[in-house]
């Protein structure tokens, strides 16, 4: 399956694509939180950005997903590119001629964060929506791959970049990524299969839609649940962005090197995870491969704290990489098979939002504990919460009837989707 999907001409324009966009978001992400918390000496002014950053998504997000329920997913997509090209280039410009600001730098952080939660929905639904179901899996791998090979060469040359060359040099190259992304897309060829429901959603208000997807999570009993315990991976992830930059340059005293190094090690594990990660969900299952991957999560959480060294840490960091992407890969499948396309976009971002709110109360606690107790005690509050997690996804793939495959739950979608 994997190499009939990456032989189709137009999902090959939508991997390379993406890797160049995910490629920027990576520089960006490794050098925006490293200049904050250098320029200062604190974890303070990352974690107020993550937090204000975190505040204002937890408002658009409702409106985000029904852009991507309402309008063609190829074109949310194509203006997420032209529009980060837009502004990386500014910034860039800017960086030739005077000092980046901290409003400056805030600004990149808060338009790539929203960059990332317009892109991955979207993508979801695009694929869903152009693709056999058979293909689901498959085309969900090699994104993930793509993805995260994109981070391994961010986080090799990130470093390199940021250190002789600075910030703006970085962000240029940001900016031609998105560029390249946006022409690729152009080369798609994709039909707006949802045009009817498009329509008739948009005689409503986007709050109503949105209303609409609490509705479809309501109906479906242990469905809040699994989302919430399924999207912990990611919730860890993020959170340990503020935590990472801080137990680098303060707990082990490393240089950006070290930081940038751990980024790509996280990539590679994630990108193992995309090749390897379908065989092993295939051969334990659903739930116990989701179970399998949080304890490794957790427990590579718990050593790096035990083992207070950089090579270390960037070795963990592998273990990292692979928990996420591979708890990923299941999570979207199982999405792919139970949400309604015309649902995909405002279901999504009804999840992310809730994880938003997850993620306002960690990065809140973090930041006002970083400077007196260090980010360890971070990690080990993150590895609790994972162990907590694997506790939710037993209870609610159970309540769903997951265990056993999707067979039935789809039939239920169909029904409740004609029913629409």
């Amino acid at each position: 399956m994997m190499k009939e999907v990456i032989q189709h001409r137009d999902f090959r324009k939508l991997f390379v694509g993406n890797l160049f966009s995910s490629f920027g978001q990576g520089m960006s992400m490794i050098g925006i939180p490293w200049y904050l918390v250098e320029s200062t000496g604190s974890a303070d002014l990352l974690g107020s950005t993550m937090f204000i950053t975190a505040v204002m998504l937890l408002f658009i997000a409702p409106y985000l997903g029904t852009l991507v329920d309402r309008f063609s997913r190829k074109m949310v997509l194509q203006v997420e590119n032209i529009v980060g090209f837009t502004v990386l280039i500014l910034f860039a410009a800017w960086g030739f001629v005077g000092e980046y600001q901290e409003w400056m730098l805030i600004a990149i952080y808060f338009y790539t964060i929203t960059s990332y939660q317009i892109h991955y929905p979207a993508q979801s639904a695009l694929v869903q929506e152009t693709f056999d179901q058979k293909y689901y899996q498959s085309a969900n791998s090699w994104l993930e791959i793509e993805g995260q090979t994109a981070a391994v060469l961010a986080g090799a040359l990130a470093g390199i970049v940021l250190s002789k060359w600075g910030l703006h040099i970085a962000l240029l190259l940001d900016a031609l990524t998105y560029l390249f992304a946006f022409i690729m897309l152009s080369g798609m060829n994709y039909t707006f299969t949802l045009g009817a429901e498009a329509k008739e959603a948009s005689r409503t208000s986007w709050m109503d839609q949105f209303h609409k997807s609490w509705l479809f999570v309501k109906e479906r009993r242990g469905f809040l649940l699994f989302g919430v315990s399924v999207l912990m991976p990611f919730i860890a992830v993020m959170a340990s962005n503020l935590l990472a930059p801080v137990y680098v340059s303060q707990t082990l005293k490393a240089d950006v090197l070290i930081f940038s190094l751990s980024d790509m090690t996280y990539a590679i594990g994630a990108t193992s995870a995309g090749f390897l990660g379908i065989f092993v969900a295939r051969s334990l299952g659903d739930r116990n491969a989701l179970l399998v991957n949080i304890a490794l999560f957790s427990i590579s959480l718990i050593l790096l704290v035990l083992i207070p060294n950089g090579w270390v840490f960037s070795a963990l960091y592998t273990c990292v990489g692979w928990a996420n992407a591979a708890s990923r890969l299941i999570r979207q499948n199982i999405y792919m098979g139970l949400i309604p396309k015309a649902f995909m976009g405002r279901v999504l971002s009804f999840l992310n939002s809730v994880g938003m709110v997850m993620r306002l109360i960690l990065i809140g606690g973090f930041t006002l504990m970083l400077d007196y107790t260090g980010a360890g005690l971070g990690y080990l509050i993150l590895a609790g919460l994972l162990l907590l997690a694997g506790g939710g996804i037993v209870v609610s793939m159970r309540m769903l009837n997951l265990q056993g495959g999707q067979a039935e739950e789809q039939v239920q979608v169909e029904q409740h989707s004609q029913a629409q």
